[in-house]
C-alpha cells in the first residue's frame, strides 16, 4: 500500500445499483482442506526473510518475481513475465530516481472469455522487509492458485505479482491494464489481496473513485463503485462462518481509497474486493490503524515474526470460495 491519508471532515456518497449477491444452496466451496498455515507461511518467510527487502527495481524484486514464477510453475499454470520500466516515488530528504526496471509475474487457469483477477504486489516498502506488506498477500494468492488448480470454473482466472504497486509510475497494475487493451471489457472482477497478515482483523472493501479537492481541504469526495464483489465476500465468509469486516458506515461505508492496485481496475470499470488486516476500533475512525498498539506496516517491525498463520489461511480460504463462485458464474 502506497499511502493513506489522514482525513478530517465529511464523505459524500452516491448511491449505485448493484447485481444481487450470490447465495449458496449447499455453502460455498470449502478449501479448508487444500489451503494450510504451514503451506502459506513457507511462502511469507521465502519472500521476506530468505529473500528479503524486495523494493521495485532491486535484485530483492527480480528474485521475489522468479521465486513466485516457480511457484506457478510447479502447480502446473502457464507463466508469463511482464516487465516495464517505472519511475519510483522521490522520498522526502533523498535524491530523484531515476527509472528502474519492475516485472509482473502473471499464471492463467484458462477459461472462457470472462477474467477474474487476482492480485498481491510482491515488492515492498522503503523500509523494512515487508513480511505483512505484502508478503502476506502473495503468500494468500498463492494458495489460492494452488486450492483452484484442479478446481472446474467457467471463467478464466488470472493470478498477477505485481511490482512497483509502492509508489511506482507506473505500478505494476496500471501497467497490467494497459496491456490488456480491449482485454480489460472482459474482466468481471478483481480481487486485491494487501497485507492481510498482520492487522487485527480481517477486512474486506469496494472500490470507489476518490477525488481529493485541495491540500487545504484534504476530504475525499467519494464516488462508489460496484459492492457486488465485496458483498459476496462478506456472505461467503458469513456461510463459512469465517470473521470478515468492512470499513465503518460512519466514515468509508464499506468502501476504501486509493492506495493499493484495486485502484487502477476502479479507475478502469472493474469492480472490486480489496482484503487487508486493518483495525477500525481504535484510532481516527477515518484513519484507524493497523493494530490495537499502532500500525506495522513501512516500519522495522513487519517482520516474520509478526504475521499471524491462521488469519493468512482465512483470508486464502475466503478469497478462494469467493473466487470459485464469481468464476462458475455463468450470469456475469
Amino acid at each position: 500500500m502506497f499511502r493513506r491519508r489522514t482525513l478530517i471532515a465529511t464523505l459524500l456518497v452516491l448511491s449505485l445499483l448493484v447485481p444481487t449477491v450470490a447465495s449458496f444452496a449447499t455453502g460455498p466451496d470449502d478449501f479448508s482442506v487444500s489451503i494450510s498455515a504451514a503451506d502459506l507461511m513457507v511462502d511469507v518467510q521465502s519472500l521476506a526473510e530468505t529473500i528479503g527487502a524486495r523494493t521495485m527495481g532491486s535484485d530483492g524484486e527480480r528474485l521475489a518475481g522468479e521465486y513466485v514464477a516457480n511457484r506457478f510453475t510447479g502447480m502446473g499454470y502457464p507463466v508469463q513475465v511482464q516487465e516495464f520500466v517505472t519511475t519510483p516515488p522521490q522520498r522526502e530528504g533523498m535524491p530523484a530516481s531515476g527509472p528502474v526496471t519492475s516485472r509482473n509475474i502473471i499464471a492463467t487457469k484458462p477459461g472462457d472469455a470472462k477474467i477474474l483477477v487476482i492480485g498481491a504486489h510482491m515488492d515492498s516498502p522503503a523500509v523494512g522487509v515487508g513480511a505483512g506488506d505484502n508478503a502476506s498477500g502473495v503468500a494468500a494468492m498463492l494458495g489460492v492458485a494452488q486450492a483452484l488448480q484442479d478446481v472446474q470454473l467457467v471463467h478464466t482466472v488470472v493470478f498477477v505479482a505485481f511490482g512497483a504497486e509502492e509508489g511506482g509510475s507506473p505500478s505494476g497494475a496500471e501497467f497490467y491494464i494497459q496491456s490488456l487493451g480491449d482485454q480489460i471489457n472482459n474482466v468481471v472482477a478483481m480481487l486485491n489481496i494487501d497485507a492481510v497478515g498482520i492487522g487485527d482483523a480481517l477486512n474486506v472493501y469496494a472500490g470507489a473513485e476518490v477525488t481529493w479537492p485541495t491540500p487545504i481541504d484534504p476530504t475525499p469526495i467519494i464516488h462508489p463503485g460496484p459492492t457486488w464483489v465485496r458483498d459476496l465476500a462478506l456472505n461467503v465468509a458469513g456461510t463459512m462462518g469465517q470473521p470478515l469486516r468492512t470499513s465503518p458506515a460512519e466514515t468509508w461505508k464499506g468502501f476504501t481509497g486509493d492506495w493499493s492496485d484495486h485502484y487502477a481496475f476502479v479507475m478502469a470499470n472493474v469492480p472490486v474486493a480489496y482484503f487487508e488486516a486493518w483495525q477500525w476500533d481504535t484510532g481516527d475512525p477515518w484513519w484507524g490503524q493497523e493494530t490495537a498498539v499502532g500500525d506495522v506496516m513501512k516500519t522495522t517491525g513487519d517482520v516474520y515474526g509478526a504475521i499471524k498463520p491462521a488469519q493468512v489461511e482465512s483470508a486464502a480460504e475466503i478469497i478462494a470460495a469467493t473466487a470459485a463462485s464469481i468464476a462458475n458464474d455463468t450470469a456475469l
